[in-house]
């Protein structure tokens, strides 16, 4: 079926130069061409070689294109897997999906395989950006091990290793083991083409897998090693029968070579030593071919080869095709090679019986040259045949050897019989996996061959056919006795006082397996011989003792007797010990024809003969004088006519006269066959059977002139001749009978004629003997006294003997003697009187007389009966009968009296109704008993129809076979077929749920983890805004001079300027983008929540401008309306930047009140829409659990109740034994016990064993019915049982088991989300106010600056003093719950985090600090402030909070009639000047750059850091869920395909066999059992 189809060479060729541009392609891959140091060649070269491959054409493609690309050829692996496992297991296969699959193999194994691996192998290939992120090489916007590529890599590896699993195990047995000249891919082994796939497997793994150019050395290294590794296979092996291919593949894989060498020269050596390395590769390519193609063809040393001195197998094989490539060419140099090799061969060979050395004339010139080449090929072919011999018996554990002998005796011996016994004993030899599937493939392709040889030619057998044929019946009779044993041990169960049906249902399976494998091995043997006589009588007693079927056992039976009258039978000699009959073989050689060789013990008791006295000793010494003399002339004869007429000509049976050692004569009829034996010899068996007469018979075998050769024993006692008398002194026969050869005319008629023989009609030499006759003829015949005594007749009959079967035409028509029967007369009297006698006594009998009370002789039925047997007494006289049956009936001694006593006084009458016994009125009881009987007649009426339906359904199995074949054909119940399509459904839907669960909780899980950040952007929106205002501040200052401690005496502020603008510049980039990001979130808020949804949308932020109006707008409007403002400010010049201008006016006025009063809106808007989508995705793990739960719960009680149900029909089934007759059974066993000890003992003389069962079979029948008679209307109580068998049980418990697997899993999942949704909830506090800090610290500052600024400034409206000394306590509180919300959720925070988190408050936060801030290096940082960031944030936030409480304390302590010695004179406005001048000092201006720089870089860290440590627990969730979902969903495949499939299919199949183990039932039986008749009428019903 899987067989390699026969390629042309042209797509060989095609093929494998496609898939040298495949391995090129390799070389010169977008990974690793620029080893070769000159791109522009190496490119356009890949250019070229990228249209063999597929791979190519998707760099840079979308990612969904590749993955379709993906899938498409995934599907199409995973669906050969599927097709070559159903295939396996079929019975019949349908054309099409065949050619699928075989088209499907040939595309992967040969240019599919490259280009599909590198596919597959894409999906895992990643390189490192510059970023230090790990991306796909075939598209750079897709992360490598991201959500999105881990289940397609993991589906990759699992393809990878699907595809490799496949094709390397069909390239080992995919293919033409033998030389087929028109199949262009017939391999001697699949190794080395798999070693090809195995290499490339590594090639594109070390290619796709290996990062480059970091590893390039180590490519370069496996590239060559293998390279070298697959040449050496491939070219020193030489796989391919197809020399054309051969040289194909040895030029394919030394270019390989060549170009993994040429690489490493261009990698180390180009332009150091070497220039120009590409274009020496492609000059090397054509001299590499050319020297490929111009070697030489291997030649065996002929001159030097001796068998006796090979090594190993392979040496053998390798001369013994050599010869055959020569003997093929049959050119002059192959005829001078084999000349040479038949000299040396004759010198080194040991063999006397050497072919070679038989053949003396092999190399003589004068013959014709046709005829020499004949006889050459001719002898040729044997010295092959016995050079693979004698290496088998050299090396007798070399499977390949005897592979490629078993070829060769297939394809040049056409021996099919002898290559099968050489695959059998290769299969003993312990093979390969490769070459156990090539010898279980010839195996049954040639056992199929003989079958159908066996069936043209039935009478045809060799030597290894008897061989296997004696092997394997040993095996039969070793099989039959195992299986009786079993049947023993059932029948013995079902004896048991309490059966064990769980017992009786194991021994029932192993019934039926052993009487499958008997039946097999049977098949098998009759493959071979289908006339084997002893066989079919073996098993047909099997079929009739053991099976109890009496049909096939009666045929098989027949069968036996017919094939014994076959002319060609193949079996071994000793056979013929155990035949019945005598019987003889003899030689037909010529030197040797007609030599006794063997005999069996009935021969030797029928001839008087020991064995040794007739073995090699002709067969004319049991032949009468007359035939003895010719009878190799008969044999000649036969032969002749055997061998024209074969197989038509049929032998008949003849008719002989063999003698004994005594010399006597004994007439016979023979039965010849043929035997050819296990030593090649053909033998002509006889077999004798001796006529039997049962009337004395005499035979003379005389001479033409009537001299008495040869007699038989009767004659002595009939005429008182000894066979010493008349050889002493010869005898004619008409001294004994005068008138014979007068009458020979009357005689050789077929009626013959009677003759007379008188006493004392031969001479008184012979008295003696006439004296001892009249005793005996006084001692065996009764002759009447009116008899004469001296003479009796005989019925003579003449028969002449001629041989007209020889050629010789004067032996033809020459008498040669004559034959001579006499049968003895009995008189005519004592016939007549015996006959008289005989009609009297039948026509009386004997009667009763009841007056006399005796038997008295009476006519049987008048006078005109004829049947009776007893004489009559005439002398009696007998009273009419009819008068004696009236005196009878009124003799009052036989009426009886009223006075008599009444027995039945104090009986009552009772009935059983229901479960009780109910005494019923005897006026009652007839009424009752009508009602019964009508009842009785009602039921019977209604079971008519059931009755007639049991009866059509019984002709429907009125053999076994038709029995088995119901059984077999019969469906399940509807139940059970309803629950395991609800069960099936179950899965379906529970797979379902899976994919649901996963996709759905994963997208809910995304969307919640997105959430999150969102609280950081919120916070870091306002924090962007507050810092907009906090430059607007700075840029009015510089506006009014009034920062003197920053401006430049030369250039002024202009730096400053620049500076400040740059800020703004670069918060306002920054807030626009937190704006867009914002805007566009789409929230989901609970109902619960809605409150917050409708203050986020509603217009409730007031905002005021200059002149005093207000607008109100949503949150969003508002900061877009500011970043507005901010914008024109931005473009405007410094001067328009003061107090009057009204955009400035109104970001600083409105940051400080409405925007900060309404904080807390988009603040509890995110915060509700994460609890929102985390009750969403709380919600749907849980519908999940419970839509799962409920499946998983529903699947168990249908699998329990589909498992109960099938064990309730099989137990069923099972409790129709115990209705069977215990005394049946026990005859039964009777049997089986019987059969077993005859086969033991090896009795094989019980033939007529089926006629004695019949009988034995019909009185048990006949015993049963009178013992079943007072049954009539009521039914047999079951006999009790128990049940050891709790396998479905086990069962059940093991689905139970995998159910609760199954619902771990989802509890999990609900367990993991339900922790993951608790932990994102308490994260929110981390996330609002580590990311509210940053904000916190810019409002306070800007509050401080703006409240020096200006007097009593109103803060969400609050007065300044109140409000900068509520900011300064919170901000300790904000920094103190930091700290512990961090503490206190250590456990749920990633490490990572944790150690950030550390690092920043405990030491230096100035490495977090340059990577937010690039305008700041680590050196500024550490040596701020005087190094107060050195020993970590917390020292400077302390550092911070000091200088902030110093300057409110200054600000603070004011008074205005105090007056203060200043540094700068800022303004003419004291108290402004005041102010002015604190923050023109070195604390304020520190205070106020730290908040604004290394504040805010640091809680940006922090923030970033907490949201990609959020992000990495949950991508490691994430993974552990795909994961899980990976394993679930293959565990839930291997679960369904392998356990739970396979699991109903043996359920059904138990169930199946359950009901077949009715057929061990006889089918008389089942027939008369009515239990069983009703359960088999159900089951085919249905």
């Amino acid at each position: 079926m899987m067989k390699w189809q026969e390629e042309s060479l042209y797509i060989a060729v095609f093929f494998s130069i496609v898939q040298l541009l495949q391995l090129v392609y390799l070389a010169f891959g977008p990974k690793i061409f620029y080893v070769w140091n000159n791109e522009k060649a190496a490119a356009d070269l890949n250019k070229f070689l990228s249209y063999f491959v597929i791979s190519a054409h998707l760099i840079n493609q979308e990612f969904e294109i590749y993955l379709a690309v993906f899938y498409t050829f995934f599907g199409l692996v995973v669906f050969s897997i599927v097709l070559f496992i159903i295939f396996a297991f079929a019975f019949k296969v349908a054309f099409l999906p065949l050619l699928l699959l075989k088209s499907l193999l040939k595309l992967f194994l040969t240019i599919g395989f490259l280009p599909i691996m590198l596919l597959f192998f894409g999906l895992l290939s990643c390189k490192v950006n510059n970023n230090g992120v790990e991306i796909w090489f075939y598209n750079k916007n897709i992360e490598c091990w991201s959500n999105e590529h881990y289940i397609h890599g993991i589906f990759a590896i699992i393809g990878i290793l699907l595809f490799q699993i496949l094709t390397s195990s069909t390239c080992l047995i995919y293919f033409e083991s033998k030389c087929v000249y028109g199949n262009a891919y017939a391999q001697r082994s699949g190794r080395p083409y798999s070693y090809y796939h195995i290499n490339v497997f590594i090639i594109i793994m070390s290619y796709q897998l290996l990062e480059t150019p970091r590893f390039s050395s180590l490519l370069l290294t496996i590239f060559c090693l293998s390279s070298f590794f697959l040449f050496y296979q491939i070219h020193t092996e030489k796989p391919f029968y197809n020399k054309v291919v051969q040289k194909i593949w040895s030029i394919i894989t030394a270019i390989n070579l060549w170009t993994t060498i040429m690489m490493i020269f261009a990698y180390l050596l180009e332009g150091q030593y070497f220039r120009d390395v590409f274009w020496g590769w492609i000059g090397g390519i054509p001299l590499i071919t050319l020297i490929i193609i111009n070697e030489q063809i291997f030649e065996v040393d002929l001159l030097s080869s001796n068998i006796n001195r090979a090594i190993s197998g392979q040496q053998i094989i390798i001369l013994c095709e050599y010869l055959l490539q020569l003997l093929d060419k049959n050119d002059q140099h192959s005829s001078l090679m084999l000349d040479g090799f038949i000299e040396i061969h004759k010198q080194t060979c040991y063999r006397n019986d050497c072919v070679l050395k038989s053949k003396k004339s092999l190399n003589d010139r004068n013959k014709h040259t046709a005829l020499q080449d004949m006889e050459r090929y001719t002898v040729f072919i044997e010295l092959i045949s016995q050079i693979y011999y004698d290496g088998i018996k050299q090396f007798p554990q070399d499977v390949f050897l005897r592979l490629n002998y078993s070829y060769f005796l297939i394809d040049r011996l056409k021996l099919k019989q002898q290559a099968l016994s050489e695959l059998q004993q290769a299969e003993q030899s312990g093979p390969s996996f490769d070459h156990e599937f090539i010898i279980y493939r010839y195996k049954r392709i040639m056992e199929d061959d003989l079958q159908e040889q066996q069936q043209e030619n039935l009478n045809q057998v060799d030597l290894v056919t008897e061989i296997a044929f004696q092997t394997q019946s040993k095996q039969l009779i070793q099989q039959i006795e195992k299986t009786s044993l079993v049947y023993i041990d059932f029948w013995a169960q079902l004896q048991e006082e309490i059966p064990d049906i769980g017992r009786i249902n194991n021994l029932g399976f192993k019934i039926l397996d052993s009487v499958n494998l008997v039946q097999e091995q049977w098949n098998r043997l009759k493959r071979l011989n289908q006339k084997a006589s002893k066989l079919n009588r073996l098993m047909g007693k099997y079929y009739s003792q053991i099976l109890n079927d009496e049909e096939m056992g009666q045929k098989l039976i027949q069968q036996s007797r017919i094939s014994q009258n076959d002319k060609f039978k193949a079996i071994d000699l000793e056979e013929i010990q155990n035949e019945q009959l005598p019987t003889i073989t003899i030689l037909t050689d010529v030197d040797k024809l007609g030599t006794i060789s063997n005999l069996n013990k009935a021969a030797c008791s029928l001839l008087g003969y020991a064995k040794t006295d007739l073995v090699n000793r002709k067969l004319n010494l049991i032949q009468p004088d007359l035939f003895s003399k010719y009878h190799d002339h008969f044999l000649e004869n036969f032969l002749e006519k055997f061998q024209d007429n074969n197989p038509s000509y049929q032998v008949k049976e003849k008719s002989i006269y063999v003698k004994n050692k005594q010399g006597y004569i004994m007439p016979c009829q023979l039965n010849i066959r043929m035997i050819q034996t296990i030593n090649s010899g053909v033998f002509m068996c006889g077999t004798i059977k001796q006529d039997i007469y049962h009337k004395p018979l005499s035979i003379f075998i005389c001479q033409t002139n009537g001299i008495i050769e040869n007699i038989n024993s009767t004659c002595i006692r009939m005429f008182g001749l000894e066979l010493k008398s008349i050889t002493i002194k010869p005898v004619n026969i008409a001294d004994i009978f005068p008138d014979i050869f007068d009458r020979k005319d009357e005689f050789l008629q077929k009626t013959g004629g009677i003759i007379s023989y008188i006493i004392g009609t031969r001479s008184s030499k012979n008295n003696a003997s006439h004296n001892s006759l009249q005793e005996l003829e006084i001692e065996h015949s009764q002759i009447f006294e009116n008899s004469n005594k001296q003479q009796i007749q005989f019925q003579c009959f003449l028969q002449e003997i001629k041989f007209q079967c020889i050629e010789d035409e004067i032996i033809q028509n020459k008498l040669q003697g004559y034959i001579i029967k006499l049968e003895k007369i009995k008189f005519l009297e004592k016939a007549q009187l015996y006959t008289h006698n005989k009609t009297i006594q039948n026509q009386y009998q004997f009667k009763f007389n009841c007056q006399s009370l005796t038997y008295v002789l009476d006519f049987g039925n008048g006078l005109e009966s004829q049947d009776v047997t007893v004489k009559v007494d005439q002398s009696i006289i007998w009273e009419d009968q009819t008068k004696i049956s009236q005196q009878i009936i009124n003799d009052p001694q036989v009426q009886g009296s009223e006075s008599q006593t009444n027995y039945g006084e104090g009986i009552k009458i009772v009935r059983l109704i229901g479960d009780r016994i109910v005494e019923i009125e005897e006026s009652k009881s007839d009424d009752y008993e009508d009602e019964n009987m009508q009842s009785l007649f009602q039921q019977n009426d209604n079971n008519e129809q059931d009755s007639k339906n049991e009866k059509d359904t019984i002709n429907l199995y009125r053999s076994k076979n038709q029995l088995e074949n119901l059984l077999s054909q019969s469906k399940i119940p509807r139940t059970a077929t309803n629950f395991r399509i609800f069960i099936n459904i179950m899965t379906l839907v529970l797979v379902l749920i899976t994919f649901l669960e996963y996709f759905i909780n994963s997208d809910f899980n995304q969307n919640l983890l997105d959430s999150l950040p969102l609280i950081s952007q919120n916070n870091q929106r306002s924090s962007t805004l507050m810092g907009v205002q906090s430059v607007l501040q700075d840029l009015k200052a510089v506006h009014y001079d009034q920062y003197p401690l920053l401006k430049d005496q030369q250039i002024g502020y202009s730096d400053i300027e620049q500076q400040f603008r740059r800020w703004l510049d670069k918060e306002l980039q920054q807030l626009i983008s937190l704006q867009k990001d914002l805007t566009l979130v789409s929230g989901i808020i609970s109902s619960d929540y809605q409150f917050a949804e409708d203050q986020y949308l509603s217009q409730n932020i007031e905002m005021v401008t200059l002149e005093g109006g207000t607008q109100n707008y949503t949150f969003n409007e508002a900061i877009q309306s500011a970043i507005a403002k901010a914008l024109q400010i931005n473009s405007s010049s410094l001067n328009e930047i003061n107090d009057q201008n009204n955009d400035v006016f109104y970001i600083e006025y409105n940051v400080f009140n409405a925007l900060t009063m309404g904080l807390t809106i988009p603040a509890e808007y995110f915060k509700y829409n994460i609890e929102s989508r985390a009750e969403i995705l709380g919600g749907s793990v849980t519908a999940f659990l419970t839509a799962a739960s409920i499946i998983l719960f529903f699947q168990i009680c249908l699998i329990v109740l589909f498992i109960i149900k099938i064990q309730v029909v099989n137990q069923a089934a099972l409790q129709l034994f115990l209705d069977l007759n215990e005394k049946k059974i026990k005859s039964i066993y009777i049997k089986c016990e019987n059969f077993i000890t005859s086969l033991q003992v090896g009795d094989d003389d019980d033939d007529d064993f089926f006629s004695d069962n019949d009988e034995k079979e019909e009185e048990n029948d006949n015993k049963e019915k009178e013992e079943g008679d007072h049954l009539l209307n009521g039914r047999k109580k079951r006999r009790k049982f128990k049940n050891s068998n709790q396998h479905y049980k086990h069962q059940i418990l093991a689905l139970l088991l995998v159910i609760i697997i199954m619902a771990v899993y989802f509890i999990y999942l609900f367990v993991a989300i339900q922790s993951q949704i608790s932990n994102i909830i308490e994260l929110i506090p981390v996330f609002n106010q580590t990311s509210f800090a940053e904000c916190y610290y810019r409002y306070s500052d800007n509050a401080l600056r703006k409240a020096l600024e200006v007097e009593n400034y109103t803060f969400v409206g609050n007065q300044s003093v109140e409000v900068l000394n509520f900011l300064i306590a919170e901000l300790y509180n904000l920094d103190a719950a930091i700290h512990q919300i961090h503490s206190s959720n250590s456990e749920i925070l990633n490490q990572d985090y944790l150690e950030v988190f550390n690092n920043l408050f405990i030491l230096t936060p100035c490495d977090y600090i340059v990577q937010i801030d690039k305008e700041i290096n680590y050196d500024i940082c550490l040596n701020f402030s005087d190094g107060v960031l050195q020993q970590g944030l917390s020292i400077g936030m302390a550092k911070y909070f000091e200088s902030y409480r110093q300057v409110l304390n200054s600000y603070n302590q004011y008074n205005e009639s105090n007056e203060y010695n200043l540094i700068y004179n800022i303004s003419e406005n004291k108290r402004l000047n005041y102010m002015m001048n604190l923050v023109n000092t070195n604390q304020a201006y520190n205070m106020r750059l730290m908040q604004e720089r290394y504040i805010k870089a640091a809680y940006q860290y922090l923030n970033q850091a907490l949201t990609d440590s959020v992000k990495k627990s949950a991508q490691n969730n994430n993974n552990l869920k795909v994961a899980l979902f990976i394993s679930f969903n293959i565990f839930l495949f291997f679960i369904y395909f392998f356990i739970w499939i396979p699991l109903v299919f043996r359920i059904l199949s138990d169930m199946l066999k359950n009901r077949l183990m009715l057929t061990i039932i006889p089918l008389q039986v089942i027939h008369k059992t009515a239990s069983i008749r009703q359960y088999i009428r159900k089951i085919i019903n249905h």
